[in-house]
């Protein structure tokens, strides 16, 4: 017998533009802050601009400091507890801050999110599928 996955969630996004973004909101507190985060498989940590750390009224450096190195360099990050929502997944992460300021983009990445989840991608056709990982199979 095959094996098969179930998934809760289709995500339809356009293929044609660079990378998965998604629709998200961090939640601290009672702040709460809609953005957008590309989905990236290669990141260890879910990854957001220090200025909306600030906005949820983190002191971004209180947190965990964590040395992020990517294939262009290395930069500071601090980690902070934070609820994040996503296609109507709501978890609680570890969420990383960017040390400096104007950091390129916001990343969903392995620890916290994806380890939360199962994830199916067909990019051909533009479609990510998203289940807990503890659902059924």
């Amino acid at each position: 017998m095959q094996p098969t996955l179930s998934f809760e969630i289709i995500h339809e996004y356009d293929p044609g533009e660079a990378g998965i973004t998604l629709p998200v909101e961090l939640r601290l507190a009672e702040k709460s802050l809609k953005i957008s985060a590309k989905l990236d498989c290669g990141s260890s940590f879910c990854i957001f601009k220090r200025e909306h750390g600030e906005e949820l009224g983190l002191i971004i450096e209180s947190g965990t400091l964590e040395r992020i190195s990517t294939a262009m360099g290395s930069f500071v990050a601090y980690g902070h507890p934070v609820t994040l929502s996503a296609l109507g997944f709501e978890l609680e992460v570890v969420a990383y801050f960017a040390a400096m300021p104007n950091f390129p983009r916001n990343v969903l990445g392995r620890h916290g999110w994806m380890q939360q989840l199962k994830l199916g991608i067909v990019d051909y056709d533009g479609r990510l599928y998203v289940g807990r990982h503890d659902s059924e199979m």
